[in-house]
């Protein structure tokens, strides 16, 4: 039933974004949560040639079952290592779990017409990393990641729903606690307005507001937990000893209060030696604290549709076979140095 409901979710997602893979050649991570899904999905939008990043004989296991029971034409070619000869003949690769470095010895050997399309584990479209973005421009390879924004991708309504999701591994009850939204930027309002939407009691304070710092002192002492969303990451510091929110008032005002971190600047050790708890416990300071692993089966189907599709948008815009604007997802071509124009990528 699981594996049906898989297939639904791809065949909704390839119609929804129109995707169309038609005789071309692509590499493919193995998702951890979901392993037969970019393979199973690229050859259900047309794919020839299938190369899998695996050295799993259960993904190799999963993916052939559904080579059987779909009757898929596509070639699958399972890889533990890109060669020469596998980069030269692909015309995308989507660079997530278990695909190395693309450095410039991997740039090298692929076709000038290449596109590379990222699927980050922690889905930072804008924090790109494990590239070498000026080599792919040297030889004029772009590499393009999907709007985190985008309506139809609706990645942030995803995030909305993980802070519930956080909220209780935190125990606390969103509709009898009161949450402290600290941050800015479009997520933060998609949050919001999510958390509103349910019935929770939220207090916002924007951190490129400076006369926000006294409406958050303000409203400590009634604070159950603090949410840091500040994405793009602007702040050098949101809270810490020269913070947006200092140390001291939180343990001044509120020490038992709870933090979730999904992005923005906060001193750690100093949290933790004054034993304020955070979620998660490792955090990472320049990028979100998500993992693709925390989404449900149709957000990750929906996801990996729109990032090859944004490959599939790019290769037919180089060749003219369609306008700028008409991909049905937006996306950033994020190595380009110059405007993009009708047919070809200026660097």
């Amino acid at each position: 039933m699981r594996n049906n409901k898989l297939i639904r979710f791809i065949q909704q997602s390839i119609k929804l974004f129109k995707l169309d893979l038609s005789g071309y050649n692509i590499l493919v991570p193995a998702l951890t949560k979901e392993p037969s899904l970019a393979p199973v999905m690229a050859s259900m939008a047309g794919a020839k040639n299938v190369y899998i990043m695996a050295d799993d004989i259960e993904v190799v296991n999963k993916v052939c079952f559904f080579e059987t029971q779909l009757g898929l034409k596509s070639n699958f070619v399972f890889i533990q290592k890109e060669t020469p000869q596998i980069l030269s003949g692909l015309d995308i690769i989507i660079k997530g779990e278990g695909i190395s470095y693309i450095d410039a010895g991997f740039i090298s050997a692929l076709k000038k017409d290449c596109v590379i399309s990222v699927l980050p584990e922690n889905l930072d479209f804008r924090n790109i990393k494990d590239i070498s973005l000026e080599d792919c421009a040297r030889r004029e390879i772009p590499v393009v990641a999907v709007d985190p924004g985008d309506k139809n991708l609706m990645l942030y309504k995803y995030f909305s729903h993980l802070i519930i999701k956080k909220c209780y591994e935190a125990d606390i009850n969103v509709f009898k606690s009161r949450i402290l939204l600290v941050g800015c930027g479009e997520l933060l309002e998609n949050v919001l307005s999510f958390l509103k939407s349910v019935g929770a009691q939220v207090y916002v304070a924007y951190t490129d507001r400076d006369k926000d710092k006294t409406y958050t002192l303000k409203h400590l002492f009634d604070t159950d937990i603090i949410v840091v969303i500040e994405y793009p990451q602007k702040s050098k510091s949101i809270i810490g000893n020269d913070g947006f929110i200092k140390i001291e008032d939180i343990l001044d005002i509120n020490p038992e209060l709870k933090i979730i971190h999904l992005c923005g600047k906060i001193e750690t050790r100093s949290l933790s030696l004054g034993r304020i708890s955070t979620i998660p416990e490792i955090i990472t300071q320049n990028s979100l604290n998500v993992s693709i692993d925390e989404l449900d089966s149709r957000a990750i189907t929906e996801i990996t549709a729109a990032v090859m599709k944004a490959a599939e948008s790019l290769i037919k815009l180089k060749k003219r076979t369609i306008l700028p604007g008409e991909s049905i997802v937006s996306y950033n071509i994020i190595n380009a140095g110059g405007p993009v124009v009708l047919g070809r990528i200026m660097f």
